[in-house]
Order: C-alpha cells, then structure tokens, then sequence
C-alpha cells in the first residue's frame, strides 16, 4: 500500500534540507541537490512547534500517539451513507492557530554536555549529543565507509550503546524490535550505497506497521552527489515511498533541528519511519551547535487529529445501547490504550476480536476474547463479525486478510471506525459513524460516558454470548496428532504453559508466524512482534535482538520457521557476542510451509521450488542448523519426537544465555481455520492438511 497521498499528507516544505516532496520521483537527483541547495534561504517556515523527546515522562502533549499516523488532507473526506443511517464523521479541522504561533523548544532538563557551549566539534559528534538528548540509549548500526565518521563519535559517547548487528538489514529489524516492544523509537545508522539500500526492508515494514524508526544513513560528499561516485544511492529518492519522511542534510546548523523533527515526526500521530541522510563532509564539518532549535512542521501540525467531539461519542454509545450482537474488531492502534479497552469491556460486555497486530491489546484468555479474526483467525471470531449487528473498529484499516472480500465482510452490521488517520477512515469499507482521534482519547471519553449513565443503559449481551461460546465449543483451535510426530502447534503450546504465557514473543513470516498467533496465549501490549502488513521473512531473529536489548531480563523467545530463520541467520553472532538470553524455538520442516500449504490446497500439491533441504539425500536434515549455533557458541538440541518437547523446551529457558532448540515437525500440517483469499465467513476451511488430495 503505497501511504504518500501527495502533497498535502506531507509533514510540509522542507526545501532546505529535505527533497521529499519538492519534485517528482522521477526527477534527476543532481538537479534535487541543486534545487535544494540554492533556495535554502527562501525555505524559511512560518511556524515553529515545541518539541519534546518520547523518551522521557516530562512528555506532556495534547498530540494523540496511540496508532500509526500518516500526515492527511486537511479536507474533510464526505462519507457516503449506504444505508438509511445517519453518517457523521469528526476528522480534524485544520487548526488555523497553528500558522500563527511561534515556540522555541524547551532545553533538556538535566542534559550535561560533554563539550563547553561554544567548542566546535564535528558533525558527527553534533548527531550523536542531539541523538542522547533525545533520550537514546542503544543503536543497531553497521559500519562502512561513509558513516565512519558517526561511529569514531558513537566511540566518544558515554551514553549511546551500539549492538553490532551482521547486516544491516539485521539491524533495521533490531531497530523495530526494540520499539515494538518497548514503545520507544528504534534507532539504526548504515553507510551509503548497499548499506542504505539494505535497509529498504525494514523501512517498509515498519511504514506498513506503524513502528517508529529512525534510520540514519552516510551519503557520499556533497560535491559528488549525482556522479555516481562509489557506494552512492539516493536513498532519499529509494525510501521516499516507504517512509514517513526524510532529510537530505545539506548544512551542519540543521542537525539539531533536524534530528529532533525526525524523533518527533516518527513518534507522534500514526508512527512511522523517518529517515536522516547526512553526506560524509557535513559529517566532518567543524560547528557549534544550537541546540533547542524550534521544530519547523507547520502543515503537519495542523493536520495532527483533535480530541473526539463528544457528540460523535454519545452517538457511538446510543449505537452501542441499541445494538443486539456488537462485536469489537481492535487492531495495532489499540496497542497503547489497553487499559481503556479493558475497562469499556468491563462496562458494556461486548466481545473482542483482535487483529494480528493488535494480539496482546486484550488478554486472550479473558472470556470475552474471541482471538484473532481474519483468514487464520478463529471460527467464532470472524462468526461474530459475520452475525454483529454493530461492529466497533477501534485502531484498525481493514486489511484484506481480515476483510477477505469487502462486500460480504460484517454485511449485516453498523460500522462505527476510529482511528488517528484519517486517510484509513472509509477508504476500505465505509463506516456509518466515524472518529478520526486517538483511540485512547476516544476510549476515555466513550467511558466517561458510559459511567455517567451507568444501568439506564441496561446493556445486556448475555443471549450473543451464550451463542459465541457455542460457536467456541463446536469449532475450537485444534489439531491432529500422527504417532510419534511433534505436530508445531503442540510446541507453541507447551511454550506457553511453561513460561506462563509471559514470554516476548518474536516470529518470521509463514505457517509458524499463524500458529504462534494462534496457539501463545498473550496477556499484554508488546508481547508479539511480528511482521504483519509486509510479511518480511528473517524478521525474528533480529526482533529478538531489538526486544532483548530493549527490555534486559525478559524472556525472549523467537518462534521461527526454517525458511525464516536462515535468512538472518548471521545474527546468531551477533546475540551470542552480546550474550542477549534470545530463545529459539525452531519449528522446522524442511519447506516453505505456508506456500506448501497453498500448494496442497489449489495446485494439486505441485512442489515448485518449496523443499529446502538436499533433494540427493531427502532422508537428512539439511541444512544442520545445530552447526550454525556450533559455530557461534550457542547451545543447542534437537527434538524429533513429541515425547521428548517438553524436557527439551524446559532445558531451553533454563540454559542461561542463548539456545537454540531445532524441533522436527510434519510438512503436511495446515494452518486451520483458512478462509481464502478474497473468500467470505461462508468458505471457511476447517478440515483437511497435506496428506489429503485436494
């Protein structure tokens, strides 16, 4: 899904330091470098933003955080009804006050500088100070030759820790394994040319997800942009669409300023990635830095949401009163309001259905979880959306592997949507009653609410329950168990069991990504870190890595499938130098278990290139992944039998440090219930796994 939406959902004019949004990406870059550079004097904004770090507790700001934001139109999208329903929609105005108003930033309280105010220091040295001033504490940076510069400063640094990560796409996905798991912005730094295009990946994953990044990138010296000089790419041009913004830095007076921007724009509203490229000469310039420079974000400012109008949220609540069988449908957006969710459960008894991004946002053992909706969702979730007769979308923007096909998705019910962008509000499915808010400001307020009028509601869900939990009963998550076979599902629950459902979860992409979905039970935000809009595989490795930095002492256990795993597999060396107490649950089956599965269902089982072991000698596991752990001083086991699983994953979260455990399972196994893509509730598969001709 491509997020920019033209100029207006740009944060505004950066023609001084950044070109994204000043040409075409189709426009020769030497020409960008030299636009940008010229009009430098004319790109003076006209307003100026506080600015804060999310780092610290003293961040106190009207501004909603708690879903993805994309910067949007400041008109007004004209829902139209498709029923004879009343259709209201609150997104914002813009805020006129907004270009009138000038604020210089606020220094950083108890900050100490390891330089006198007025000492010249090296531009590099002037990133790494406003880098710890933001309240950055740990990087996953690669070194090369146009970003030298920044490690001999991060070397100087008495705050800032770097995990040295193996590729630098390992590093991107530390970055946001560290801020899916603790909230907090990751940060990565790579050289010019491959070291920045390697980074493609993660940016992307982290638009399509919403995680804030900032990824800092060498570029050649500015006199030789545009000659193709060696390691150079126009990585601003490369990332323009998969980032929330970025920055060519083309004077060492705007570092401060700039990087500040990044932290603020990757943070607030609908997180995202931002990217800084500084050229190697502006790196080694000598300066003095002015610090708490004002932010220069007007348009963005006054396209960043509102809190709710109340009347839209009285409206939500006479729906609510009214309604017979409400479902809930929470998503990603819902990750920083759990607290409220869980209190307007408590208040109204309406059953929830996350999706994969928000798991953890509700607990799914409560009796009120239906799990996870969507093509490998539960039968009884997406039942429940197919029967709702009010289905409220909290944080969500109904992907098509929770829609399936749009026409037939909750058919027969009022959709009330609130989300923090307003760019995802009726461009999928149109809603009949709208907020474009942060959902935790929405919550608070729908709860309010629903406090005040306490039991003149007379909510009574009871007969739509009773009828869920039948549908809980007939089509529960389960699976088959061939003789001595450790089917992958069993894994993931014993895991589960033994850790109390406590663990950090981290996951590649595939069948194993939808059993752990499945199978963990999670109990709160930021247990499960996935790759879900993009589907990047050799994502879990290296999430693991962001995870455990981010939060020492934790367990932190990735699930991953062979396929997956052998794609960063170079991070082993990486957690065994950091000794970071990463379990690895290897799920292994020798294929590419998810296309397998699609395979047996709609290509009468023709293997196209699916096998990853030696098809010479079939009957050996290869390759011999206890060799890569061997090789990096990991310990290691595996397990063929299911006899033998439990033992194996106790001995794997009592061994201090790192562990992989390698665990034999089927080829043939499905991930179950499956609706089709582009299929309705009515297609669902139930029944069936490899060893049925289809």
């Amino acid at each position: 899904m491509k997020r920019n939406l033209g100029p207006q959902a740009r944060p505004g004019p950066k023609i001084d330091t950044t070109l994204k949004g000043f040409l075409g990406p189709k426009f020769p870059f030497p020409l960008l470098v030299k636009l940008s550079s010229t009009t430098m004097a004319a790109a003076t904004a006209n307003t100026t933003v506080p600015k804060h770090s999310p780092f610290t507790s003293s961040l106190k700001s009207s501004i909603p955080t708690s879903k993805p934001f994309l910067p949007f139109s400041t008109i007004p999208r004209k829902l139209t009804p498709s029923r004879s329903l009343t259709i209201s929609s609150s997104l914002s105005q813009p805020n006129s006050a907004a270009a009138s108003v000038t604020t210089n930033a606020a220094p950083k309280s108890g900050f100490v500088s390891r330089y006198a105010p007025d000492e010249p220091r090296k531009g590099a040295d002037i990133l790494v100070e406003a880098l710890e001033r933001e309240g950055v504490k740990d990087v996953f940076a690669y070194p090369g030759g146009a970003s030298m510069e920044i490690h001999q400063a991060l070397t100087r640094s008495k705050v800032i820790r770097n995990v040295l990560p193996r590729h630098e796409q390992g590093g991107v996905f530390a970055a946001e394994g560290y801020a899916r798991s603790s909230g907090l912005p990751g940060v990565c730094i790579a050289t010019s040319g491959p070291g920045a295009t390697n980074l493609v990946s993660g940016l992307a994953d982290a638009m399509l997800d919403s995680i804030p990044v900032v990824a800092i990138t060498g570029q050649v010296p500015r006199r030789m942009i545009g000659t193709d000089a060696f390691q150079e790419t126009p990585i601003v041009e490369v990332t323009r669409s998969i980032t929330k913004h970025n920055y060519l830095v083309l004077d060492v007076d705007d570092i401060p300023r700039i990087v500040s921007e990044a932290f603020f724009l990757a943070t607030s509203g609908r997180p995202g990635p931002v990217l800084i490229d500084i050229p190697k000469d502006i790196q080694q310039q000598l300066a003095v830095p002015k610090w708490n420079q004002p932010l220069r974000l007007p348009g963005y400012m006054s396209r960043l949401p509102k809190e709710p109008n109340m009347a839209h949220l009285e409206q939500i609540v006479r729906l609510i009163s009214e309604s017979k069988r409400p479902v809930l449908y929470v998503g990603g957006g819902c990750l920083n309001s759990s607290e409220e969710l869980k209190r307007f459960v408590e208040l109204t008894g309406i059953p929830v259905a996350s999706t994969l991004m928000g798991l953890g946002s509700f607990p799914s053992s409560d009796p009120l979880s239906l799990q996870m909706l969507g093509m490998h969702g539960t039968v009884y979730a997406n039942y429940a959306v197919d029967k709702s007769d009010l289905l409220l979308a909290f944080g969500v923007r109904f992907d098509d592997r929770v829609t399936g096909k749009l026409e037939a998705f909750a058919s027969r019910a009022k959709i009330v949507h609130i989300d923090i962008d307003s760019a995802e509000i009726g461009k999928n499915k149109q809603p009949h009653v709208s907020v474009c808010s942060d959902v935790k400001l929405a919550l608070k307020g729908i709860n309010k609410i629903l406090e005040s009028k306490g039991a003149k509601l007379k909510l009574d869900y009871w007969a739509w329950r009773e009828e869920l939990n039948e549908q809980k009963v007939k089509y529960p998550l389960n699976y088959k168990t061939f003789e001595e076979a450790i089917p992958p599902q069993y894994a993931i629950q014993l895991l589960d069991e033994l850790t109390d459902g406590n663990a950090i979860i981290s996951t590649g992409v595939g069948q194993h990504q939808m059993w752990a979905a499945q199978f963990y039970k999670y109990k709160k935000p930021r247990q499960w870190l996935t790759s879900g809009g993009l589907g990047a595989m050799g994502f879990g490795l290296p999430a693991a890595i962001g995870a455990a930095v981010a939060n020492p002492g934790a367990v932190v256990v990735d699930i991953d499938g062979d396929g997956s795993f052998i794609m960063n597999v170079q991070e082993l060396a990486t957690i065994s130098v950091e000794n970071l107490p990463i379990k690895i649950l290897l799920l292994n089956n020798q294929h590419l278990g998810m296309v397998v599965q699609w395979e047996d269902r709609f290509y009468k089982a023709n293997r196209a290139h699916t096998y990853l072991g030696n098809p010479s000698d079939e009957s050996k596991i290869f390759p011999n992944m206890l060799k890569f752990a061997e090789a990096c001083g990991i310990p290691a086991a595996r397990v063929t039998k299911k006899e033998d699983l439990r033992a194996a994953i106790q001995k794997m979260l009592e061994t201090p440090g790192p562990y992989l455990l390698d665990v034999i399972v089927p080829h043939q196994e499905h991930v179950l219930p499956m609706i089709p893509s582009g299929g309705a509730f009515k297609d669902v598969i139930t029944e069936g796994d490899g060893r049925t001709k289809y």
